[in-house]
């Protein structure tokens, strides 16, 4: 286990330079900066002097060694739009996204188990294809059109939530909802699946055969086996309502990492947008990296092969 935990921590080196890489090539040929800060009819005198000041100038080979020290001491300069520590920002707006990541990654799990367990145990009744209709429906539904319609009903119908904004907790509603809706359609289905087959298994045969109460047979003999993949499946989870941040801070006017992502890319701020990207890069590869730990100390099997 500490021999594979130090190769996934080597791999996080790879991504960096990884990152840095493809950010500085794509910012590159996105266009220039100074010419979006300067004014319309700036002369070539003030735009050599927009790039002087913001550190354009020089060779791109040692723009590029710069990028590299800043991934790796976290000083990725000062935003060109806000002229702040890019970096700083990027830690103040990592907070509020989190809290619509977190508590909708938590219900989702929670839902998803309660409605995947349902489900697998009434595989060919009416209730439990009731349930697994109702996943799809949802699931069809996309996220960012499900928090317009929440906003429509419970903030400028019933009055009940703030439409958009950082006003407290009660502006997280619509976010996690959303996105907790999104998460449970396709956990649940994974859920169910997972338990259906585990439910085929021999030593879970075996033990129905003994008679074994059915809550042991799912506690003690199918859930261990069904629980590995579901939590391999939470890293991917993650990353995709993370990323679907990218479309609900905006739309909502909620100051997240997300929101100020879109705001970096917008102004060609290179820095601002190493930072953000960078943040999300590791924030993902990290929360992966300790859900396969994690799957590996679920899994004997995992850990053998580990071994070997």
């Amino acid at each position: 286990m500490i021999g594979y935990l130090v190769r996934r921590l080597l791999l996080v080196l790879l991504v960096i330079w990884g990152v840095t890489t493809f950010l500085f090539v794509l910012s590159r040929m996105a266009g220039d900066p100074a010419a979006l800060l300067s004014p319309p009819d700036a002369s070539d005198e003030v735009l050599a002097a927009t790039r002087e000041r913001l550190g354009l100038d020089a060779p791109l080979a040692v723009q590029y060694l710069d990028a590299l020290r800043a991934s790796f001491t976290l000083d990725f300069g000062r935003s060109f739009a806000f002229d702040q520590p890019a970096w700083q920002m990027v830690v103040e707006r990592i907070g509020p996204s989190l809290w619509i990541v977190l508590p909708a990654i938590v219900l989702a799990v929670l839902l998803s188990f309660g409605i995947g367990v349902v489900a697998a145990l009434r595989p060919g009744r009416p209730s439990g294809r009731l349930i697994m209709a109702g996943t799809f429906v949802t699931g069809s539904i996309p996220y960012f059109w499900l928090a317009l319609l929440l906003v429509l009903l419970f903030a400028l119908n019933l009055g009940w939530l703030p439409a958009t904004g950082n006003t407290g907790y009660a502006s997280l509603v619509v976010p996690v909802v959303a996105l907790t809706v999104t998460a449970v359609s396709t956990s649940a289905r994974m859920a169910r699946g997972q338990l259906l087959d585990a439910f085929g298994e021999g030593y879970v045969l075996t033990a129905r055969s003994k008679g074994v109460a059915p809550w042991r047979v799912l506690l003690g003999h199918a859930l261990p086996g069904a629980l590995p993949p579901m939590l391999a499946w939470l890293g991917i989870e993650f990353s995709f309502l993370f990323s679907a941040l990218l479309v609900l801070e905006p739309l909502l006017d909620y100051n997240g990492l997300g929101a100020l992502l879109i705001r970096g890319v917008t102004n060609q701020d290179f820095p601002l947008v190493q930072a953000s990207v960078f943040c999300v890069a590791m924030l993902i590869t990290l929360v992966n990296i300790g859900v396969d730990m994690v799957v590996r100390l679920v899994d004997p099997r995992l850990r053998t092969k580990a071994a070997v």
